[in-house]
């Protein structure tokens, strides 16, 4: 959705993007993978810079360009920055949170003329309809399908964000959070640990937030037939008095069936169970719970691991298609960035995996939401809920003979093995090259795949050799398995 952006902005966020997770790029490397001239890179260095201090993108006329920022900082925050320049967001936002009477209200606040911003509202529409919504000039207010302008606005705020308390007033996150209290009482299968934690509540205020915003314009879901009747919530009356000073809402039990219709809609199943019973009335879930069960057993048998929370993973992959209504990523998802630096042969594992995914999902004519970023968040779930998922993957990592061999101290060689087999056991079968010349030396490394030396300048070894420093530093370990990804994958094309 990043083509909601103006073009200047989209051409910045392309620039970012593309550097982000880098080191030195020339402006030419660039210029011809994003197809933008030289000249306009120049220029939109100098604007990205006035906005996303204190990160910047430097520039050396040797390197070329690289983006750096302080450790407190991250990817989040360079995308937030670019959000923050975006009149278009600056409209969707405003809708969102607030209600207008009139187009030339909106103006008014915004600053612009009515004639600007209808103009600016023709442009996010082209890009909105294609998802099923779009902003209506009569009503000032975002129309369509209600399930997607939630999850969109949703994913916007915690996009722009990150944390709701930068959003909503005091008073608002407090009824929300004891909303959000007298519901778990209520249901005690949701008291689980991984629903206890920041990052899950404030992924659902932000949800409840936004659901409260669209329940007091009088915007409500289509799907109200679809919710499953056996459950429901009461309120204690002062929680209501409150909600209903809060956002003159009065709480009834279909009101309340909106604010949770991510948990109280009749697809959403509380326990694997419950997943299988309602597979056996409802095909459409029976065919996602089939192909997620079928994804899992090819997982199993390529890769020869074993799934051992296969319930706990069958439902929450399925409960995410439940929720999905559109695309999970504007701008950027924070979850891909879990794939961004992964060691070569992790990321070798996500690749195939992702891949089966892929071709599972697209096996069959599933009722769910599918694109990219879809795929990519349930990637994520069943990767980081994967149990025993690393430990596996380390014990079949394919090994690799290691030979060191240092001109300091036999001492100091037998630390630097130790050293490196204590943290790369599980990659590396480390030995001590033994040799006394330099041509025994060539004669041993034909019994290694990798030297691991502090002699830079050795005539080249029948084997790949990697130079480090007296005391092994991170850089040192990243070499070092970036030689080793290189000759697993050279065996496995051999192979």
């Amino acid at each position: 959705m990043e083509e909601l952006l103006e073009s200047n902005l989209l051409r910045h966020f392309r620039i970012v993007r593309f550097l982000l997770g880098r080191e030195w790029v020339t402006i030419g490397e660039l210029a011809h993978t994003l197809r933008i001239p030289s000249r306009t890179i120049r220029q939109s260095i100098g604007e990205i810079n006035q906005y996303i201090n204190p990160a910047k993108i430097e520039s050396s006329q040797k390197f070329g360009i690289r983006l750096t920022y302080d450790a407190q900082l991250n990817s989040f925050y360079i995308y937030a920055s670019i959000y923050k320049q975006s009149a278009h967001f600056l409209i969707i936002e405003n809708i969102c949170i607030h209600r207008y009477a009139t187009l030339a209200v909106l103006a008014e606040k915004l600053f612009i003329s009515q004639s600007t911003l209808k103009r600016k509202i023709a442009v996010i529409n082209q890009t909105l309809e294609k998802y099923g919504f779009w902003i209506d000039t009569k009503s000032v207010d975002m129309v369509g399908d209600e399930r997607k302008i939630r999850f969109f606005y949703y994913c916007y705020l915690l996009e722009k964000y990150d944390v709701l308390d930068l959003v909503a007033p005091e008073q608002e996150l407090r009824v929300i959070d004891e909303l959000i209290s007298e519901f778990f009482a209520q249901f005690p299968s949701l008291q689980g640990p991984e629903r206890q934690v920041f990052s899950y509540l404030n992924k659902l205020r932000t949800m409840l937030f936004i659901s409260f915003k669209r329940l007091k314009k009088g915007c409500r879901l289509d799907s109200h037939d679809q919710i499953d009747e056996q459950y429901s919530l009461l309120l204690s009356e002062k929680l209501s008095k409150k909600i209903a000073v809060c956002y003159h809402i009065d709480c009834t039990k279909d009101v309340l069936h909106q604010l949770f219709f991510l948990f109280f809609n009749r697809r959403y199943a509380w326990s694997a169970n419950d997943l299988q019973k309602k597979a056996e009335h409802d095909e459409a879930i029976a065919k996602v719970r089939r192909t997620l069960l079928a994804f899992f057993a090819k997982v199993e048998k390529s890769e020869q691991l074993v799934l051992i929370n296969k319930d706990e993973l069958l439902l929450l992959l399925y409960n995410a298609t439940s929720y999905t209504w559109t695309s999970a990523k504007i701008l950027h998802n924070p979850s891909e960035d879990f794939f961004v630096n992964l060691n070569h042969y992790h990321e070798g594992f996500a690749r195939r995996i992702k891949k089966e995914l892929v071709a599972c999902l697209n096996r069959e004519q599933l009722d769910i939401y599918l694109d990219d970023s879809v795929i990519n968040q349930l990637l994520f779930m069943l990767v980081t809920a994967w149990k025993g998922l690393m430990d596996q993957l380390e014990a079949s990592a394919p090994r690799v003979k290691a030979g060191i061999f240092f001109n300091t101290s036999f001492e100091h060689s037998q630390f630097l093995l130790n050293d490196i087999s204590y943290h790369l056991k599980s990659r590396l079968d480390m030995t001590l090259i033994t040799a006394k010349t330099i041509s025994e030396l060539r004669q041993q490394c034909q019994h290694v795949d990798m030297l691991i030396t502090n002699l830079s300048m050795l005539p080249s070894p029948d084997c790949h050799t990697v130079s480090i420093q007296a005391n092994l530093t991170p850089k040192d370990f990243e070499n070092i398995l970036s030689v080793y990804s290189e000759i697993v994958n050279a065996n496995v094309t051999a192979s």
